[in-house]
């Protein structure tokens, strides 16, 4: 079995299940028996409120103030609560989702650093919860806190961020491997195909350095169109590159910037 195949498997069983209702923020939690995507269903809904906020910021308000930061927490709990997915929706999401986590398991950290540059800033809550979107990769993120605090940094740059994860040796979890082929029906060396793996060295496309490169993607998603995003990507390509965007990396690089994109602004 492929992948597309066994999603669409799995999609099948869950339409048949809210065939004739939405599906609530509580079925995400158990919606299937694989925990990870689960959380990973209910963390791209956060990013996109997340992302939709930062960019109907209005600058007449002071968003950084204690009264308006507790007013918006408490309004994502709110809404968490309030969540309601027709099917065709969730279709997309359950896709996305899904592809997330063949990306997890054959490159965790080029993932995460991915990640992490949707927004611009961290403080110690913030990396905590988006931990809280990671069932086997917490340890990562507490020694990104644990750092933060050896450091005595109140908030740092994402870009700062992408680079302690650069020190950090990030080991394969075999469990995660050992579930993800489980649920999905597919045989280790084809969930661990290079093919699916999100590569490290989209770094090398660019006239930048590494830093740089993390910065232009975060402006870039914040660009609101993907034909924006795109063009501010390439024109910091090399040249060599910028005539050669049909290669099958870059590519597959625009594709994963595309789903950041439609994540942040369906």
């Amino acid at each position: 079995m492929d992948l597309n195949t066994s999603i669409d498997s799995h999609l099948e069983k869950i339409q048949i299940k809210f065939e004739l209702e939405k599906i609530k923020g509580t079925d995400l939690l158990n919606i299937t028996s694989f925990r990870q995507l689960n959380l990973f269903l209910l963390k791209n809904i956060y990013d996109k409120w997340a992302s939709n906020f930062e960019t109907n910021k209005i600058k007449y308000f002071n968003y950084d103030s204690n009264d308006l930061i507790k007013a918006t927490d408490t309004m994502m709990n709110i809404l968490s609560n309030n969540i309601s997915i027709e099917i065709n929706d969730f279709n997309d999401l359950f896709n996305i989702s899904s592809k997330q986590i063949i990306s997890l398991a054959n490159n965790p950290k080029a993932f995460i650093k991915q990640d992490l540059l949707i927004s611009e800033w961290y403080d110690e809550d913030m990396i905590k919860k988006k931990a809280k979107y990671y069932h086997y990769h917490k340890k990562l993120f507490q020694m990104l806190v644990d750092k933060i605090k050896s450091n005595n940094e109140v908030s740092v740059k994402a870009s700062e961020l992408v680079k302690y994860i650069d020190n950090i040796v990030v080991e394969t979890n075999e469990d995660f491997i050992e579930e993800a082929c489980s649920f999905f029906n597919l045989k280790k060396e084809k969930l661990l195909s290079p093919n699916s793996e999100i590569e490290d060295d989209y770094y090398t496309f660019f006239n930048l350095n590494k830093n740089e490169v993390d910065r232009l993607i975060t402006e870039a998603l914040n660009k609101k169109t993907f034909e924006d995003t795109i063009s501010l990507i390439i024109n910091s390509f090399h040249e060599n590159h910028k005539n050669d965007i049909s290669n099958k990396k870059i590519r597959d690089f625009f594709h994963s910037i595309k789903e950041k994109k439609y994540l942040s602004s369906k």
